[in-house]
């Protein structure tokens, strides 16, 4: 049942998906031998021939260099033996000439894999014909994996396919699971080291208790775990490398495991359940062959799971930044360049509702991507086209987190505006999330095309700020202005105390708190660049002749007010931020701070003595506002 041979380069290409980006194609589907790194090739012998010696030297350096090099000429690498041979090629390629000469440095060779950005000198004149003529199929490894990231996969992959089942291609453990079932007759259970299920397949519909318990909880149960410790048995099928077989024990039929190794180390194990008509001889060729088969698929499910969350957050990461080269992260996330598409950004979600929200929103959409993106690192990219955002001040603020959102990109199957996309998310995760639970999340205006998302993640980002602003809003918010959504749309009002909400907006419900948000990211930004920032006095107080927030920027003020009631344990700078709220109207602020208007106007002097502004004066009211605002965005 088994056909040795060594796995096809258009196998291998597939179970690097997302590792490796090809260039050009498959024209004749070799067999990959081994994975070389360039510089571990021998070199080409550097003893000039009898020819080049008494060859005149009237050529120019510039024109040798030009001549194409082939295995005749002595300076062409003699690599007879790279037949079946991918070449990790890891010197950087900065031009079309130097890719020219990679291929044909490396001709024979079954493929190359060569840097991150390589794809952008491939050209029009490139050779697509793949391994045909002898030219190398080109393979670009994607930047969010490393170099021995892609050696050690690429070898596992031809290690695991030297021997591969006779049976029609499966490309998941779910259908080998199937097939193997099929074939012989037993229930079938694909596990990791961890005795956590990774596929099963049932035949009839009875199942014995510990079966049933495995599928439902989704591992071995752990009483079990620790009879079959006990018992020696676990421990011999991580020593084994063959089928070993338990008989049945009353209601529990008998049990053949084999495990699946990759260089020596436990990858998993195949557990079959069979009943007594079956018979275990065929049944152990069966899943010697079906180990064997399993070890490439088992390797990329194993391998891909620590790297798929860093791989598409950071595809996406690239999207949502404007990247000027969308390429690789559209090729990674299979998102086509045109299309309708819209950014989600919602607050912290638990790392065990993220699935449920990822697939609710997937089921609402043609598609979604989702990762959990830091809006600094995604929008402090460095193009002029993005706007001043949540990050591109926080990125250059020391002192300050990054703000974490989680973001969606969906893409939409038919067009809608912003609204329409609020309330059919709204209505999509009404149905998934507990009642008790509260999320916010802002909408980007939709866009038309892939390198246009980065305008509605930015504009995401901050109605998700603002929305958390407002459902998150102390003493001092207003208690009128708490509903971030209209309600005849939504029906999501929520208010300080709320629980249980699911929150939406756009950039038409909350525009005057983004622009708040937009102004004290500008002034933060601008602090930092002209003036540096800085704690205010150490000690909450004016210095001698001269006011607080002279060489501090805009943040002085606020800065001095935080530092006086850290060491004082008082609430000067909520007072002011409440008296701001209220617009001056000092009996709505003490109502709302429960103070009497005599101590109100007291702490109102007070601000003035450690600030030198007062809040009479216009211009300098302004700037205590507005030192306040960059303050709580800092």
């Amino acid at each position: 049942m088994t056909d040795t041979s060594s796995p096809r380069l258009s196998r291998l290409i597939r179970d690097t998906e997302g590792f490796l980006l090809p260039l050009t194609e498959v024209a004749d589907d070799v067999a990959v031998a081994r994975v070389e790194f360039g510089f571990d090739l021998p070199a080409a012998s550097t003893e000039p021939s009898a020819a080049a010696l008494t060859a005149p030297r009237t050529a120019p350096l510039s024109a040798a260099r030009a001549t194409p090099r082939t295995a005749s000429t002595p300076e062409a690498a003699d690599y007879g033996s790279l037949n079946g041979t991918v070449v990790l090629v890891t010197e950087p390629v900065r031009s079309p000439a130097g890719l020219d000469s990679v291929l044909t440095d490396y001709a024979g060779a079954a493929a190359l894999v060569v840097p991150p950005g390589t794809h952008s000198h491939l050209g029009d004149g490139a050779d697509l014909r793949g391994s045909a003529g002898r030219a190398p199929v080109l393979l670009e490894r994607s930047p969010h994996v490393t170099w021995s990231e892609i050696l050690v996969h690429l070898r596992q992959l031809i290690e695991g396919a030297t021997s591969a089942l006779a049976w029609p291609d499966v490309d998941d453990l779910s259908a080998l699971a199937a097939v193997i079932a099929e074939t012989t007759g037993a229930s079938i259970t694909i596990e990791d080291p961890a005795s956590r299920v990774l596929a099963h397949a049932n035949l009839g519909d009875e199942l014995d208790e510990i079966r049933r318990e495995t599928i439902l909880s989704g591992a071995i149960p752990d009483w079990r775990i620790a009879e079959l410790e006990e018992s020696g048995f676990l421990d011999t099928i991580r020593r084994s490398t063959d089928v070993v077989e338990r008989p049945a024990e009353g209601t529990s039929p008998a049990r053949s495991v084999i495990a699946l190794r990759s260089e020596g180390e436990l990858i998993g194990t195949i557990w079959a359940a069979y009943p007594a008509e079956v018979d275990p001889e065929p049944l152990r060729e069966v899943l010697r062959d079906a180990a064997r088969a399993a070890l490439p698929v088992m390797l990329r499910t194993l391998r891909r799971s620590p790297f798929e969350k860093r791989i598409r957050r950071e595809a996406l990461g690239g999207i949502l930044a404007g990247s000027a080269d969308l390429g690789p992260s559209a090729t990674l996330l299979s998102l086509p360049f045109s299309g309708s598409f819209c950014v989600l950004a919602f607050t912290e979600v638990a790392p065990d509702r993220e699935p449920v929200l990822r697939f609710h929103l997937r089921a609402a959409f043609a598609d979604a991507v989702l990762a959990h993106v830091s809006s600094a690192g995604a929008l402090h990219a460095g193009h002029s086209s993005v706007p001043v955002g949540p990050a591109d001040v926080s990125m250059g603020r020391s002192g300050t987190g990054e703000r974490v959102h989680l973001a969606a990109l969906v893409q939409m199957s038919e067009p809608m505006n912003a609204e329409q996309v609020r309330d059919h998310v709204i209505a999509a995760l009404r149905r998934s999330l507990p009642k008790s639970e509260t999320l916010c999340f802002g909408v980007g205006t939709p866009v038309d095309r892939l390198d246009a998302v980065h305008r509605s993640w930015t504009e995401a980002a901050y109605v998700v700020d603002a929305v958390q602003a407002v459902t998150e809003a102390g003493p001092g918010a207003d208690d009128e202005d708490v509903d971030p959504t209209p309600q005849k749309n939504s029906g999501t009002r929520a208010s300080p105390s709320t629980h249980g909400r699911i929150v939406g907006a756009t950039i038409r419900d909350v525009a005057a708190r983004v622009v708040g948000l937009q102004v004290a990211d500008t002034l933060l930004a601008a602090d930092e660049r002209v003036i540096g920032g800085g704690p205010g006095p150490a000690d909450g107080r004016a210095p001698t002749g001269q006011r607080a927030q002279a060489g501090a920027g805009v943040l002085g003020p606020a800065q001095a007010l935080a530092a006086h009631d850290s060491q004082h344990n008082g609430s000067l700078l909520e007072t002011l931020r409440v008296y701001f709220a209220t617009v001056g109207n000092s009996a709505e602020a003490s109502r709302r701070l429960h103070v009497h208007t005599n101590s109100l106007r007291h702490r109102l002097g007070r601000i003035e003595e450690i600030t030198g502004l007062s809040t009479a004066e216009p211009a300098e009211r302004l700037w205590l506002e507005l030192s306040v605002l960059a303050h709580d965005r800092s």
